[in-house]
């Protein structure tokens, strides 16, 4: 998790703390460098592209490495920095599985890390796709939490992947929204009246469009990143 989060950080000044945005457009397990503290340092800015303060994309050759290359970039040469956070997507999944990429020795349905993964969360199988060879396991929220981080970051949607800012923030979240999230049930189940009530005025006014199933309707002056926490565990039950 510290090379994951620095990475994370990495990313983040490169595409937040800068005038102009950089997209570093490579980015793969060999150009994350490690210190003897396993401090993660975001090498090798040969294929990087500038992207002026008032511009969110730039169209360019396709170049990258194979795998790690987001969708709408690769079939529209259209860059910008969501494009970077697909590539982040996959280098946690490969450390979460210890897997490459893509694997030609394993059988068919795991030759493609992406793919495997999904299989393996929709039968809630999370436990199956992590790497045998650490020796201090993570408890199975952990897991869960950090394989729904991934799945966010390699949506074939570009729209719907987080920045890495909010990757850095739900990675390094407390337990509190899981805690939440069983005192909102509780409190439903106590008071269905209310809650029915407060379903159709969230329904009406359109702020849960999109995440209406797997979890409880919230109060409508629940702070937003509060509610995307909520509809992470939503997406996890679904």
């Amino acid at each position: 998790m510290n090379v994951v989060l620095g990475t994370a950080k990495g990313l983040t000044y490169l595409h937040e703390g800068l005038e102009s945005k950089v997209v570093h457009r490579d980015i793969k397990s060999s150009n994350i460098l490690l210190d003897k503290q396993w401090n993660a340092k975001v090498s090798d800015f040969g294929l990087a592209k500038l992207l002026g303060s008032e511009r969110s994309y730039v169209i360019t050759r396709v170049m990258g490495t194979f795998g790690y290359v987001a969708p709408e970039y690769a079939s529209t040469g259209m860059l910008n920095v969501r494009s970077d956070v697909y590539s982040f997507g996959i280098l946690l999944m490969e450390i979460i599985s210890g897997r490459n990429l893509v694997d030609y020795s394993r059988p068919p349905g795991e030759v493609n890390l992406v793919e495997w993964l999904k299989i393996m969360v929709t039968n809630r199988n999370a436990e199956g796709v992590l790497d045998p060879r650490l020796t201090e396991k993570p408890s199975s929220r952990a897991l869960k939490h950090a394989l729904l981080v991934a799945l966010r970051c390699v949506d074939p949607n570009a729209q719907k992947r987080p920045k890495m800012g909010h990757v850095i923030y739900m990675l390094e979240v407390d337990e509190f929204p899981f805690r939440d999230d069983r005192r909102t049930g509780r409190e439903n189940r106590r008071f269905p009246r209310e809650a029915g009530k407060t379903d159709k005025r969230i329904s009406e006014s359109g702020d849960s469009s999109g995440y209406e199933s797997g979890f409880q309707t919230m109060g409508i002056a629940r702070k937003q990143q509060q509610q995307e926490e909520h509809i992470r565990l939503a997406m996890w039950r679904c």
